[in-house]
């Protein structure tokens, strides 16, 4: 069985209201995603970061000053750290009590590709920071962390967090990673062990609108034809709907399909094919003027997409 639900991650309900001053439909579940850094230790050619000024670090008062104004007036209540990597960035764990203490967001966490969590001390201190959430990045080969890392990694956070903090494990399918059935099956039971919670993606096509639209040729190498991931991913749910009712999303984000298998660990399928960057405005629909995520740019400003062209007046 499959159930249809318009939920904004996958079970959350996404109502929309007319913002004047955006002049567009804000979403209620409205959220923050922060630029810490455009620093990291990796060059993955299908990341949109991958050919940016590595030396941008966020100014922190500039920008705790405008994330500050930016939840007040748009009552956000969550945020999510990216980079670049955001464990490079000296003042993270400020960064986080910040968001917690002082914008009194009710969850906070970080995306990223876990090398430096394999301090067992830096983690338990971003633990201990009150992070929600942290999702890592990584994949089926990855040359800087190993499986056994990441195992570590999961019991050091068993240990530490409590029952309301979560860790998620990322990863994307293209040529050579997750794109065979039996394999991508075999994996998922593997992974389940490090993490409460998967998250399984494709990866979107570049085009000028990208910042690093130079590495646009060598990330079309990696990518898959769309019916072969509509293959895939339809045969994974199409696997597990007799034993789970799968909860499907067609609109998460304003273009992303969305699908949960309610497993112990759960899987999210995060279906998003026949696009490309420049059409999607990452998580905003602006040609519709549906508003779901606000961004804090490494610069510091407020915007409605990962460039500059939408800094917000405020």
């Amino acid at each position: 069985m499959i159930i249809k639900n318009n939920s904004l991650e996958v079970l959350r309900e996404c109502t929309y209201e007319k913002n004047e001053d955006l002049n567009a439909m804000v979403s209620n579940n409205l959220y923050l995603s922060v630029i810490a850094t455009n620093a990291c230790q990796k060059n993955c050619p299908y990341c949109i970061n991958s050919l940016t000024d590595r030396s941008l670090s966020l100014p922190y008062e500039k920008a705790t000053e405008n994330i500050k104004k930016a939840t007040v007036k748009y009552g956000i209540k969550e945020a999510v750290i990216l980079g670049g990597e955001p464990t490079l960035y000296p003042r993270l764990i400020d960064l986080v009590k910040f968001l917690k203490t002082d914008c009194g967001l009710r969850r906070v966490g970080f995306t990223t590709n876990g090398i430096k969590l394999t301090n067992d001390e830096f983690l338990i201190d971003l633990i201990k920071s009150e992070i929600d959430f942290i999702n890592i990045s990584y994949h089926q080969d990855d040359e800087f962390i190993s499986y056994e890392q990441l195992k570590q990694i999961r019991k050091v956070f068993k240990e530490y967090a409590t029952e309301n903090q979560k860790m998620r494990v990322n990863t994307n399918v293209w040529k050579g990673n997750h794109d065979n059935f039996a394999e991508l099956l075999t994996w998922l039971d593997h992974i389940s062990l490090c993490c409460d919670e998967i998250r399984l993606s494709n990866i979107i096509h570049k085009d000028d609108f990208s910042v690093n639209s130079q590495a646009v040729e060598e990330a079309e190498k990696m990518y898959m034809k769309d019916n072969e991931y509509e293959n895939l991913f339809g045969k994974l749910i199409d696997y597990y709907k007799n034993d789970y009712t799968i909860i499907y999303n067609p609109e998460a984000l304003g273009f992303v399909n969305y699908y949960l298998i309610p497993k112990v660990v759960p899987i999210i399928v995060n279906w998003n094919i026949d696009s490309k960057v420049s059409e999607q405005i990452c998580e905003n629909d602006l040609f519709n003027k549906k508003i779901h995520t606000v961004k804090c740019l490494v610069s510091g400003d407020i915007s409605l997409s990962w460039n500059t062209g939408n800094i917000v007046d405020l």
